[in-house]
């Protein structure tokens, strides 16, 4: 399975590749009244209308800010939504390892958010993030 990172809050996630339909700078958003926390708001993006969430403020980091920002277009359909994140690392290599996750890293977000660690032959550890949980109902 490949594997996107991307960087929010100063730390390295890896969401599914298979699922993400395109990168893009930051569209205009409409904000949404009562909206579930990280959840900015609503962009058109080539016809579809999909939420965009801060997933630095959905992960309960700092809010994703910065001139280089982008929106990765995660999921397909009335399913798509947008993740803001700070940056675009890059693909992880399919031949790297992969671990469960440390009770420590686990604890540091709600249970069943964080699918396991990702460690590519650079060494790096990149923690792997199960995007359907994290997004809840927007993800439906």
């Amino acid at each position: 399975m490949s594997t996107l990172s991307v960087s929010v809050g100063g730390a390295e996630f890896g969401i599914p590749a298979e699922r993400v339909r395109e990168v893009l700078r930051p569209p205009p958003v409409t904000r949404v009244p009562f909206a579930l926390d990280g959840v900015l708001g609503i962009a058109q993006v080539r016809g579809t209308v999909l939420a965009v969430v801060d997933l630095g403020e959905r992960l309960g980091l700092a809010p994703v800010g910065g001139a280089g920002r982008l929106v990765v277009v995660w999921g397909g359909g009335r399913e798509a939504v947008g993740l803001l994140v700070d940056r675009v690392v890059g693909l992880l290599e399919e031949d790297g390892d992969e671990e469960d996750a440390p009770d420590e890293a686990a604890a540091a977000l709600p249970p069943g958010w964080l699918a396991g660690i990702a460690v590519p032959r650079s060494g790096r550890r990149v923690a792997l993030l199960h995007l359907e949980r994290v997004l809840g109902e927007e993800a439906r």
